[in-house]
């Protein structure tokens, strides 16, 4: 672990992860026994690789683009190429006749506005002794009349499509913001175990030293039994609790790697860890921070989509229940087939329909689409409610929290007090104190320090988690700047 400062970059973008992780499995330093030192936008960049969040976000958004495509489409044009007449046609004498082969090419589009065109164009062999041409084709152009090109079934579903893939967007982001605060967290643990696992193997040290001295007066006859085994107590307790913080460490450690996608066996790995990222940044007033993560929900936006679409869906119902109109204007050639011998030219056309008897779909339709329109809304208040919960909770939270940090930095004034007091008695012309108690108490005071940084880094993760309710990360704010 390295102590470091690097004013935070709060966006990091995938192309720079990516570039990241290649420059890492490439470089020289993968070499067996090599050290690689990553920094904290490095470390970021991995964990927004790795994690399985980010992955899983990344992998629906990759899904949602497919159905948007999908759904968009519709309004592409197409084109199809069809063989005709490859049959036989056998007449009851018996007689065989076979059809005139053919090719027909047809072409269609669709609009947003409604608008829909269609052109055949078909090419045939041509009778014999016909004078007829061999070509023959057809033009076609409609529009719903009083409709809203909106409420289109192929309109209704991009929009719906489209909805889900900003939502996925936007929690792609929510799942990179919260990489980080995992990756922050990670490394902290891990610095603070390896703090710990250092003061357990001076505390062990020490242990030792004691046990030998005082095996040494317990054979000159100088101590009680009793003194002896009070020091084989105090050697057993400081090799376990040096056993305890190495294995601590050891996980750690390992689980940070495996957030990083990083193995120890490829080399060993040093990171910045920003010791001085100790700041408190204040929270606003519970309205004000409900009314910002409720404006920047993920699930919120996506609900009151959901009810915006519902009532699409509904109007869209309504409109097929009643009377549909339809425009079409349409140009035809003439053709050889004695069913297409028509004269060529244009067909304006107006076409009115209206169910008059259905058994009751039309209304069993409507009312489920407004049964839809109120569930929809249910949901949205349901999801408004669960914000304002969520953040109610962070800023209890973070209060308790505030509480912490002022108890370890009062353990943390208490530790050095004792500690200059120790130092003061070991300094007299008659020392009062030991060398072994100046240690302990440095030691004492080295781990009320760390208490109180990891009270403050407890701090600082339920703040994050606060502002990503609301939006994005001011990473600047943890150091103070």
């Amino acid at each position: 672990m390295t102590n470091g400062r690097r004013r935070p970059v709060a966006g990091r973008g995938p192309l720079l992860a990516a570039a990241l992780l290649v420059a890492l499995l490439a470089g020289p330093a993968w070499a067996a026994g090599e050290t690689v030192f990553l920094s904290l936008e490095e470390v970021w960049a991995l964990a927004e690789i790795h994690h399985p969040a980010v992955r899983e976000a990344r992998r629906e958004v990759a899904a949602l683009e497919r159905t948007l495509a999908q759904r968009e489409a519709a309004y592409a044009p197409s084109l199809t190429v069809r063989s005709e007449g490859l049959g036989v046609r056998i007449r009851p004498e018996g007689d065989a006749d076979p059809f005139r082969p053919g090719v027909s090419l047809s072409a269609g589009l669709k609009l947003p506005a409604g608008l829909q065109l269609s052109a055949t164009v078909t090419v045939q062999e041509r009778a014999t002794g016909s004078q007829d041409s061999n070509v023959r084709g057809t033009l076609n152009l409609s529009y719903p009349l009083f409709r809203d090109p909106s409420l289109d079934e192929d309109a209704l579903a991009r929009r719906e499509a489209a909805v889900s893939l900003e939502a996925g967007r936007r929690r792609l982001e929510e799942a990179r913001q919260q990489a980080r605060v995992e990756a922050l967290a990670a490394l902290r643990e891990t610095a603070a175990a390896a703090r710990r696992l250092e003061l357990a193997e001076a505390a062990y040290a020490d242990a030792v030293r004691v046990r030998g001295i005082v095996e040494q007066q317990a054979a000159a006859g100088t101590i009680a039994e009793s003194d002896l085994l009070a020091a084989d107590v105090e050697l057993l307790r400081a090799e376990q609790e040096r056993a305890v913080a190495q294995r601590t460490y050891e996980t750690r450690r390992a689980q940070l790697l495996r957030l990083l996608g990083l193995a120890e066996d490829q080399g060993h790995y040093e990171f910045e860890i920003p010791w001085d990222w100790l700041a408190m940044p204040p929270v606003d007033a519970v309205e004000a921070a409900v009314a910002r993560a409720v404006a920047r929900s993920v699930d919120v936006w996506e609900r009151r989509e959901a009810v915006e679409t519902a009532r699409l869906q509904l109007a869209a119902e309504r409109a097929r229940s009643g009377l549909e109109t339809h425009f079409s204007v349409s140009y035809m050639t003439r053709g050889q087939q004695e069913q297409d011998r028509e004269q060529p030219g244009w067909q304006v056309v107006v076409q009115a329909s209206y169910p008059l008897l259905d058994g009751g779909q039309r209304r069993l339709a409507v009312a489920s689409r407004e049964d839809a329109v109120a569930r929809a809304q249910e949901a949205l208040e349901e999801a408004r409610r669960d914000v304002q919960q969520q953040v109610e909770e962070l800023m209890f939270q973070l209060e308790d929290a505030r509480r912490q940090v002022e108890i370890a930095r009062l353990e943390l004034a208490r530790a050095e007090l004792e500690w200059t007091a120790v130092q003061r008695q070991l300094a007299l012309p008659v020392p009062a104190a030991t060398p072994d108690q100046a240690a302990a108490a440095q030691r004492a005071r080295a781990r009320a320090e760390l208490a109180w940084q990891e009270a403050t880094w407890a701090y600082q993760n339920r703040w994050l988690e606060l502002q990503i309710l609301q939006g994005a990360v001011d990473w600047s704010a943890l150091s103070g700047e």
